[in-house]
């Protein structure tokens, strides 16, 4: 037994700093991966929001597709980098109100266009509408309303009514008719949140233009 007043040997003090050493580097270390697993969790949570809204607004323009004597779409195939960055063109009955005043009176042209982000190594992905029979090819200085960041690739090509599968749609270098339409459109999108593997969360979905299915499904 130890005396009173004796203080602690120097072997014991190094113990009681190496054992206290060990219990600290133990709750450090679960702390750390708790914090990674929440971090990682709000990330794709986020991830999955932003593929959620751009898929459904692309979707909700594409199915209000318009089917006018002034109707055209148009896709092309675009590199960015390394990787895909296409452009979609066509004319539709859909409109975002974003202030009360923005009323439309008429069908509109759709363009989703993707360019480099600034201040990181990702894309952006931007919706520009505008009235159709006031369009501008030319304005380029005007991206539109930004649909979505932290993108690495995006993707849409097409399938005509042979089933074959085209990765641009209605310029010179593919059908070379703004009126003729795919008969299936693909859309994916990868964004850049997945660092250590290098592939990134990848989403994609497929729709028909209304007008493609109600010629598939009319009587002949």
């Amino acid at each position: 037994m130890r005396k009173s007043g004796e203080g602690f040997t120097l072997l014991e003090i190094l113990i009681a700093i190496a054992i206290f050493g060990m219990v600290i580097g133990l709750a450090y270390s679960s702390y750390n991966a708790t914090f990674h697993i929440i971090n990682s969790a709000e990330e794709q949570t986020d991830t999955f929001a932003k593929a959620r809204i751009s898929m459904e607004r692309i979707m909700a323009d594409i199915e209000s597709f318009y089917m006018g004597k002034e109707m055209f779409f148009k896709g092309k195939r675009k590199s960015i980098g390394a990787y895909n960055g296409d452009s979609l063109e066509f004319t539709s009955t859909a409109h975002i109100q974003l202030y009360p005043e923005d009323i439309s009176t008429g069908p509109v042209v759709i363009r989703y266009q993707v360019t480099e982000d600034p201040e990181s190594d990702s894309l952006l992905l931007y919706r520009l509408e505008s009235p159709l029979l006031k369009h501008d090819t030319n304005d380029k200085d005007n991206p539109g309303l930004l649909l979505s960041d932290s993108l690495k690739e995006v993707i849409f090509s097409y399938r005509d009514e042979d089933g074959e599968e085209k990765e641009s749609w209605g310029d010179e270098d593919d059908t070379g008719d703004d009126t003729t339409l795919p008969s299936l459109i693909h859309i994916s999108l990868r964004f850049n949140d997945n660092e250590e593997e290098g592939a990134g969360t990848l989403f994609q979905t497929a729709i028909r233009l209304p007008a493609t299915e109600n010629a598939q499904t009319s009587p002949k």
